[in-house]
């Protein structure tokens, strides 16, 4: 027996490529219905296609170009394919999908407490509908339960956090474009505005600290009227995350798998959640099956610390240096869920950004 805690995209998705690998697999979900609360602005690149077949139902908008402004006021424009995702329905469908392969589904069953045992783990679940408790066992257990993991927590992991902050607004808008704000109101992260259509928009941030302050005078920008407020953590990927101790793991956002430069995790936890499923069905080392994700992520982390030491000149430097048609062009073409080569292509297309080295090797030693 498999258990997975938490229902989401990755843990629905590991869900039923163990199951289909023939494994007997049940997933507990602390929430009554799959996909909410949302704690993601649902912007992912063109590249989850090669993992999930997108239905038309799950898009909400197709974006073409992505607008970043600098401290100064001063913009890059630069083509994208981005996809604005209806997540609840989404996460809903993986979690069907993984329910026809013979998963076991339970809702409203929220993990309480790990115990490892010789003959096992045992796990205690409240249904948090009648606030009963009880406990089982199970052979594997695998942690896809978020930033705020259990599982992660028991293997002696202390995530490091980003608080997002996000609106969804009521506002006139140019629903091909997206934008995105740096600056030292936003401290270590940015702020951005993904729209919905032409007249809805998520607006939002995520920060370091008093990310509730940062986002009300974010907002303050936009002639907006604010519909529903959404937040969450996202965590910060650290290489040193202990992934694996016999049968339990972590995958996902519980495993901090996460791409430091946005913030988004769906992508690389969709992937490290079928590098898990082969791992287990083949009795293979899930670090070693994770390498290439790995690396994404590694690459991610080293410009997030690049980042992290810039000032606003830096921003309006690199904003002014996006600005080159020929580097705005391979922006377009590579895909952000490839930061190693697309930072490679960078810097052989556009030699001034060697101009951030001393800054990045500043970031690399700390």
């Amino acid at each position: 027996m498999i258990t997975i805690i938490g229902g989401g995209p990755v843990g629905s998705h590991c869900a039923r490529l163990l199951s289909k690998a023939g494994q007997e697999v049940r997933v507990f979900e602390e929430h009554n219905l799959i996909g909410r609360p949302v704690h993601c602005t649902g912007i992912v690149t063109k590249s989850l296609a090669d993992t999930i077949h997108l239905k038309k139902e799950w898009v909400v908008n197709r974006l073409r170009k992505v607008r970043v402004q600098a401290p100064d006021g001063n913009t890059a424009e630069i083509r994208t394919s981005d996809i604005v995702l209806d997540r609840a329905r989404f996460d809903q469908a993986l979690a069907e999908e993984a329910e026809k392969t013979g998963v076991k589904m339970f809702l409203s069953s929220r993990l309480e407490d790990i115990a490892k045992t010789k003959t096992g783990i045992k796990i205690k679940i409240t249904d948090t509908e009648t606030k009963k408790t009880g406990i089982t066992k199970t052979e594997t257990l695998i942690g896809a339960d978020g930033a705020n993991s259990l599982v992660s927590k028991t293997l002696s992991n202390r995530p490091e956090f980003w608080a997002g902050v996000q609106a969804v607004a009521d506002t006139d808008i140019d629903k091909e474009t997206y934008e995105v704000y740096f600056g030292d109101d936003i401290p270590g992260f940015f702020g951005w505005v993904v729209p919905e259509n032409e007249t809805m928009a998520r607006i939002g941030i995520a920060t370091t600290k008093n990310p509730r302050k940062v986002f009300d005078k974010f907002i303050k920008r936009f002639d907006c009227k604010i519909i529903e407020m959404q937040g969450g953590l996202i965590p910060k990927y650290n290489p040193q995350t202990i992934l694996q101790t016999g049968n339990m793991y972590v995958v996902g956002d519980a495993a901090m798998q996460v791409k430091a430069t946005t913030g988004g995790g769906l992508v690389p936890g969709l992937h490290a959640a079928e590098c898990l499923a082969r791992a287990i069905s083949n009795n293979t080392d899930y670090r070693k099956e994770l390498r290439p994700v790995t690396k994404e992520l590694k690459t991610s982390l080293l410009l997030r610390n690049l980042l992290d030491r810039f000032n606003e000149k830096d921003y309006n430097q690199l904003i002014s240096i996006m600005n080159d048609e020929e580097l705005k062009e391979l922006l377009n073409k590579e895909d952000r869920d490839s930061p190693t080569r697309l930072v490679i292509k960078s810097v052989m297309k556009q030699p001034k950004l060697l101009l951030f080295t001393k800054t990045l090797l500043r970031a690399k030693r700390l």
